[in-house]
């Protein structure tokens, strides 16, 4: 063992560069998480779902079954994680690992965003109703992050509603 290996064990490991950044994709668009290693040497870098501990790549080999998953790196330097077309069941974290003894490891997150869309099954369609009487509106929308429904006139007046007037907001809860 040589003086620098005795006083310096970790000099010649692999070391991340930079933490992975986290990504934010609307559903259907395509995401890439990157992980930088420095002196990675004969190491390898993987892939890992954290929730599921599914192994989704090892080095230049995808492991998952997943058609939407590929690889690619840069430089024996920079890899990156690329998931096509997210679903919401890709939302959670990615760990970037290289096997060194003990493990080094990083993680980063994927967030999936989902438009807001109304339900239009359970939600209510025009209808008239005599001035003065009650009348009750529905309207249920989905989306991640959960979305809120503002009531507003068509003719922009305000609404009035026991006595108060002005815009209505309900928060969807399904």
């Amino acid at each position: 063992m040589s003086f620098n290996e005795f006083f310096f064990p970790d000099s010649d490991l692999p070391r991340f560069a930079e933490e992975i950044q986290n990504v934010t994709a609307s559903k259907g668009q395509d995401a890439m998480l990157g992980c930088i290693v420095d002196n990675l040497r004969n190491y390898q870098v993987a892939w890992v779902r954290v929730d599921t501990q599914t192994i989704l790549a090892i080095h230049h080999s995808v492991i998952t079954q997943n058609p939407r998953i590929s690889l690619s790196h840069n430089d024996h330097r920079t890899w990156y994680l690329r998931i096509q077309e997210v679903q919401e069941v890709d939302r959670g974290w990615y760990m970037c690992q290289v096997n060194t003894d003990p493990m080094r490891s990083q993680k980063g997150y994927l967030e999936v965003i989902v438009p807001p869309t109304i339900l239009t099954k359970e939600t209510s369609t025009d209808m008239v109703v005599r001035e003065g009487s009650n009348v009750t509106l529905t309207c249920k929308a989905t989306g991640y992050p959960e979305p809120y429904i503002m009531w507003r006139r068509e003719d922009g007046k305000n609404i009035n509603y026991n006595g108060e007037s002005g815009e209505f907001r309900s928060i969807v809860a399904l």
